[in-house]
């Protein structure tokens, strides 16, 4: 599993948010109150794969900033 500690604060608590990722999904995930939204691998690497100039990038950032967005909408 791999875990990485984001830029990002929590919608409802204001602690660290984490992205978590292992062999079927990717998470965001507080590390405070424990407030968490994940996707499937495969549905991730589809809203993120990018064609440009023939290769193809997994764009990272646009991943977490829909799934930030989706936590944000939870808390409401």
């Amino acid at each position: 599993m791999m875990r990485i500690r984001l830029n990002l604060e929590c919608p409802k608590c204001g602690g660290s948010l984490f992205l978590e990722e292992d062999s079927n999904r990717v998470s965001v995930i507080c590390g405070r109150c424990g407030l968490r939204v994940s996707w499937k691998l495969r549905d991730a690497a589809r809203r993120a794969l990018r064609n440009i100039d023939g290769s193809l990038l997994f764009d990272w950032n646009s991943v977490i900033d829909e799934l930030y967005l989706e936590l944000a909408v939870n808390t409401q």
